[in-house]
Order: C-alpha cells, then structure tokens, then sequence
C-alpha cells in the first residue's frame, strides 16, 4: 500500500448559487418573462436550460445554465408560488399547473395549493401577484 502525502487538487468543484440568483432576481422585482417547461438536452448529452427575466425598468436578459446548474435552474424556478415546493423534481415527470396572473407574469402552482391561490385572487386581486 502506497500513502499520498502529497496530492494536488486538480479540480475544485465551484457551490452553486442559483437559489441565490433566483431569490436575489424575485427580492428586486424583476419577472421571469420566458420559463422553457423542460430542460433541453444538447447533442453532446449535456443539460441545457435558460430563462429570460426582466428588470422593473423594462430591460432584459438571459441567464444560461449547463449540467447540474442547468436542472437547479428548472427545480428553483418552477416551485410553487404558495408552499414553495418544488413542482418539477430531477427525476419526477410532474404536470405543471400554470397560472396566468397577468400577460407577462405565468406562476406555477402544486394541485394542491390550487384553491388557496384562489382566494389570494379573490381577496386581493391578479394585481397581488403581479409583483
């Protein structure tokens, strides 16, 4: 048996902060004008997602993601609006319940969180949700 006392890191894998992406977009009110309801798989096997989001002051922008990052995407855009479960898992094949709250705002919602995102609308209005 042969003992490394000496050993190089040739690869440091880099935490991911999509969560925070994601999170940081919502908290300065910017929207996700475009959310591709699957992930595409490029020719080389590698995942491939990408949304659009728009600022409050009308400018936009794309954000890509491959690999692992590209699946995070999916998982933390699609959550529900309601519970924040996430409504698309990396290994489930889940409908998604699309909820139009306004022409440039879609919200996806659990089945079961269906009736009390309901009642938001009723009691506040598809304004509440407009943000």
């Amino acid at each position: 048996m042969k003992l490394l006392t000496n050993s190089t890191l040739i690869h440091n894998p880099i935490v991911s902060n999509i969560k925070n992406l994601v999170h940081d977009l919502i908290n300065k009110n910017n929207r996700f004008s475009f959310l591709p309801e699957k992930v595409i798989y490029m020719n080389n096997g590698i995942e491939y997602y990408y949304i659009e989001t728009e600022a409050a002051d009308g400018s936009k922008f794309i954000i890509n993601a491959y690999g692992s990052e590209a699946l995070e995407l999916f998982e933390e855009v699609h959550r529900c609006v309601i519970c924040g479960r996430t409504i698309c898992g990396r290994k489930e094949n889940t409908k998604l319940i699309t909820y139009h709250a306004g022409e440039k705002r879609n919200l996806f919602v659990e089945p079961g969180c269906m009736n009390l995102l309901k009642k938001f609308e009723i009691a506040y209005g598809k304004e509440f949700f407009d943000r």
